[in-house]
């Protein structure tokens, strides 16, 4: 969308899938790397599909403000930002998650392009990534010891998430960090867990992983962008066959769009649905996982 015009949907949308969903991993610009739309462009589009909300991220800085610039100027969209703890905002940083939390910051996503899962994959030529990380291994982040323990420092940002009542999202860090962080947040009180794209390269979460996950109370996020041919090139029955192996009711359905070699972030949200529902998804389950399973996430509901 280059801007222009808002025309809201009309006539009957009950079967339209867009309609009252959410997209909770979305790359908009201003950005360090060209995006497809910038942040109120994808805003206006989302409120033109009858979209409920709408989630921005960015791994090198917080997105609160975005979040907030989008709420008092886009009627009948609700949109939410956080902070990626990827060196730029000092990495494991409990003093940056906390005044992004109390800037009205929903989001906490563990590490990124910085995570030391995410180097190490990168180094070893398995991970095509828009930003390269831009460091060693060694100088990357890991949640673990060397003993493999959560570090001190892991357990204060799941306080301050647990406090704040917000979103912890696992980010690029390997499945066993993952595993052991959502079982430290969930005895913590974190309520709402958010696995990133489990079954991308990036990530790379069996599917007994992201069974133990769900299990933990966690949801896994499926998202287009890992579909694509410029991402991970996963074919749509890949992660159909994870939402039928960990269930609709602990998935929810994301984009991670604004690469400008893929489609907008909306119109890669609905080619998503479409293709889910030719691999035999039924739209009660669609539905569930784009707009109930995330507006519950998102809107301090219970989960």
């Amino acid at each position: 969308m280059n801007g222009g015009e808002v025309v809201r949907p009309t006539g009957d949308t009950r079967g339209d899938l867009l309609v009252g969903a959410y997209d909770t991993h979305i790359h908009a610009g201003p950005d360090i790397v060209s995006r497809s739309v910038d942040f109120l462009q994808t805003a206006r589009a989302a409120a033109a599909a009858g979209m409920a909300g709408v989630v921005f991220k960015d791994v090198s800085q917080a997105t609160s403000d975005r979040a907030y610039a989008v709420n008092q100027s886009v009627p009948g969209l609700r949109a939410f930002g956080g902070i990626v703890l990827d060196h730029p905002v000092g990495g494991l940083n409990p003093l940056a998650v906390e005044r992004c939390l109390k800037h009205g910051g929903r989001f906490v996503w563990m590490p990124v392009s910085h995570a030391r899962h995410t180097v190490a994959l990168y180094e070893q030529g398995r991970l095509r990534m828009v930003n390269p990380p831009g460091l060693t291994r060694e100088d990357a982040i890991s949640l673990l010891d060397d003993e493999g323990e959560l570090r001190p420092v892991v357990r204060e940002i799941v306080r301050l998430i647990a406090v704040h009542d917000a979103v912890l999202g696992t980010g690029h860090i390997s499945p066993e960090e993952a595993i052991a962080l959502v079982r430290q947040a969930r005895a913590a009180g974190v309520r709402r867990i958010l696995v990133n794209h489990p079954s991308g390269y990036a990530v790379g979460a069996s599917i007994a992983q992201q069974q133990e996950l769900a299990d933990l109370g966690a949801f896994m996020e499926h998202c287009y962008a890992q579909c694509t041919p410029g991402i991970d090139g996963l074919p749509v029955a890949t992660i159909a066959e994870a939402i039928r192996a960990v269930g609709a009711a602990r998935s929810i359905l994301a984009t991670d769009l604004g690469q400008t070699f893929n489609p907008s972030p909306v119109a890669g949200l609905r080619r998503f649905l479409d293709d889910l529902r030719g691999e035999g998804i039924a739209d009660t389950d669609l539905r569930l996982m784009v707009a109930d399973n995330p507006g519950r996430l998102l809107e301090h509901l219970d989960v």
